[in-house]
């Protein structure tokens, strides 16, 4: 499965960090490429060397899915839960030690509301990264301007009256920080399982009807992430359109299984 733990490689690169074990997988360098492709264009008029750029965009994405992880590992903890993190191609993933990744886990002793905190707590600690990234911003002594047009209103540092004006890469790394915390998370907030948003409308609407409430659950996912994707795809963005597409039919799948199982379906 999309979400599943990848098996170890030769070449992962595992440290510890705040008392987590975190794993690095090879191929979590593929997404600062996919997902900050148009930044390489931007870098060609700011005369920014490829290289540089591409430096930038690891430590930004590396920085920004640490961080979110760390958010979901540290409710964990809070909750008496030993857990750890990997990071890998679809981003990040805090694993509870019993076993069994977070985003497709079983309810192990954790109560609903517990599970929902341990979902908000990922996004939550990423927008407060971007609350960073936007006060140095201010802290240099430049300003934020939000841009319309894309998928969602995006924030750009304005440098220009700063000792750092016609700095590139720190244009770069300013204007990456801010987009992928913003971004990403204001994404991870979608109710599509398994999602952050996604695992925390299970639990409410498991609470409502626990009968139901995965059936429920998987009905607003699909629905939510096919307006996600159509939408995504009438203004050209086709990777999230590609993304949400794929994340409708998995639930479609799921809820395909839920109901030749009487009700039982995976969680």
């Amino acid at each position: 499965m999309l979400f599943q733990e990848p098996r170890a490689t030769a070449y992962d690169f595992s440290f510890s960090f705040l008392g987590f074990p975190v794993r690095v997988h090879p191929a979590f360098f593929i997404m600062p490429v996919i997902l900050g492709g148009s930044v390489f264009s931007m870098a060609e008029q700011l005369e920014v060397n490829i290289g540089v750029t591409l430096l930038v965009l690891v430590v930004v994405f590396f920085i920004s899915i640490l961080v979110h992880e760390l958010g979901h590992t540290f409710a964990f903890r809070m909750f008496g839960i030993p857990s750890r993190i990997l990071l890998y191609w679809m981003g990040g993933l805090a694993i509870p030690d019993s076993g069994g990744s977070w985003s497709i886990r079983s309810k192990q002793s954790l109560t609903s509301n517990q599970q929902i905190l341990v979902s908000l707590a990922g996004p939550f600690f990423g927008f407060c990264l971007a609350g960073v990234f936007i006060g140095l911003v201010y802290l240099l002594g430049g300003e934020i301007k939000v841009l319309t047009g894309s998928f969602m209103p995006t924030l750009v540092p304005d440098l220009r009256n700063t000792s750092l004006a016609g700095n590139g890469a720190m244009f770069i790394f300013l204007f990456m920080g801010m987009w992928v915390n913003v971004f990403w998370n204001v994404l991870n907030l979608a109710p599509v399982f398994p999602l952050d948003g996604g695992q925390a409308t299970r639990e409410l609407l498991n609470q409502f009807d626990p009968s139901n409430g995965i059936r429920y659950s998987l009905i607003a996912s699909v629905v939510a992430a096919a307006l996600i994707a159509v939408y995504a795809l009438s203004i050209g963005d086709h990777f999230i359109a590609f993304f949400f597409g794929y994340m409708a039919y998995i639930n479609y799948q799921s809820l395909s299984s839920f109901g030749s199982f009487g009700g039982r379906g995976p969680w």
